[in-house]
């Protein structure tokens, strides 16, 4: 222990206590850093009667943040991530996430990883590390170099909070670390220029979410990054389909329009399914005959959508392509058909709505869907005035009500039977 310490002292420049020869502890200062060594007897943990000898290094300074904390990772999964996966995996972190991700640089994650694995741990301002001692040479002189080195960098990281986590956002190797520390800056130093530096170099960004956040700062100025990232087959669907998104917000729809065609035949998940819902939003007409052929195709989301979307065109061209889409055995597409009918439909698809209604067993909610639509195709129908309807008969014998024919009078009704196709007006 003492040939140990005066090695620590010659390269730490640790000015050890006067201690007795047979003392297994040592005190001293390094900086205005606190230091002490302990050799300490501890009980095994499986065994009840057998004891190790364990080292303990304790490391304490007045400007090593009061409010860090890390140790191993415990996966209770309420840490701070810094956006370094292999790190995150190790070590748990806790504290305010900015100044976390300020400080976490490359360097120091590799040396805070180190000296986890080594059974290190940070609380309360002071860097513990105890564990079993093999008597190593150099066991203690290396100890208190990782742990002063730590001490150093926590307490003088060199910079503020804000200059670090541009520094970061712009060149850690990671791109989950760029865009954790690129968004922090955005959430609190929104109005800095170190935010809109750090963005507009990473528009350039290799990381497809990068560059996606800094042109979602940056709004206008980021508008040719959101195309590239739309119209790229190779970005995340995710990503592409939140570009998409703020392409239709900040552009005129005359403008957004194409793009959102062009994402509708680059993409095929989540992507093209944000295009779909935005000409929707937009009412975009020259969308109507690739929805068609999405309502045809597509998997029952993307189809389901592109009803919807129809609808909200008034596209009345679409309804023998949405009567088809009865009979898909998809839940959500056919419900969508439906009510895309109730909109666009005409008088040739009552009878086919009210066939479908009768010839399964179905739902409440698709049963309703069903009577919603037949009624708001009657609304729409020539001579639709109060008081006027009419009762068909379907097969099986029972009967629905529908409108009577035009030029009926108030209260009358009609009734179409199998046998006589004529209507009669009672």
């Amino acid at each position: 222990l003492a040939a140990e310490l005066e090695a620590a002292s010659r390269e730490q420049s640790i000015r050890w206590a006067p201690r007795s020869p047979r003392s297994s502890t040592a005190i001293g200062t390094c900086e205005d850093f606190s230091v002490r060594v302990e050799l300490e007897r501890k009980r095994a943990a499986d065994r009840d009667n057998e004891y190790w000898l364990h080292l303990c290094v304790t490391i304490a300074g007045p400007r090593i943040p009061q409010g860090l904390a890390f140790a191993a990772e415990r996966g209770t999964g309420d840490d701070v991530l810094t956006g370094d996966t292999v790190f995150d995996d190790m070590v748990e972190v806790r504290g305010e996430p900015s100044i976390i991700l300020a400080l976490l640089d490359r360097e120091i994650r590799q040396r805070m990883s180190e000296f986890v694995r080594l059974d290190g741990r940070l609380e309360a301002g002071r860097l513990v590390r105890c564990v079993p001692t093999s008597f190593s040479s150099g066991e203690i002189v290396r100890g208190l170099r990782l742990g002063l080195w730590l001490a150093r960098e926590l307490s003088s990281p060199g910079g503020g909070v804000c200059e670090r986590l541009a520094r970061n956002a712009k060149s850690d190797p990671h791109s989950g670390v760029r865009l954790w520390n690129l968004l922090q800056l955005h959430e609190q130093f929104p109005e800095t220029p170190e935010a809109r530096e750090a963005s507009q170099e990473d528009l350039k960004d290799p990381s497809p979410w990068v560059r996606l956040a800094a042109a979602r700062f940056l709004k206008d100025e980021g508008l040719d990054a959101l195309e590239h990232l739309a119209q790229d087959r190779g970005v995340p669907e995710s990503a592409a389909g939140e570009a998409v998104a703020l392409l239709a917000a900040r552009y005129p729809a005359a403008r957004a329009g194409p793009l959102l065609l062009t994402a509708l035949k680059t993409h095929s998940g989540e992507a093209r399914l944000q295009a779909v819902e935005e000409i929707a939003r937009i009412r975009y007409q020259p969308a109507r005959g690739p929805l068609i052929v999405l309502l045809e195709r597509a998997d029952p989301r993307t189809g389901a959508a592109a009803a919807g979307a129809l609808a909200a065109l008034g596209d009345v061209t679409a309804e023998a392509t949405l009567l088809k889409a009865l009979d898909s055995d998809a839940r959500e597409l056919r419900l969508a058909a439906i009510r895309a009918l109730g909109t666009v439909g005409s008088a040739a698809s009552v009878e086919p709505l009210l066939a479908f209604l009768g010839s399964r067993r179905l739902d409440a909610e698709t049963r309703q869907t069903i009577h919603d639509a037949v009624r708001a195709i009657q609304s729409r129908l020539a001579g639709a005035e109060a008081g006027q309807l009419s009762l068909a008969a379907t097969p099986p014998g029972s009967g629905w009500l529908s409108v009577a024919t035009p030029g009926a009078g108030q209260g009358q009704l009609s009734l179409l039977s199998d046998r006589k196709k004529g209507v009669s007006t009672e």
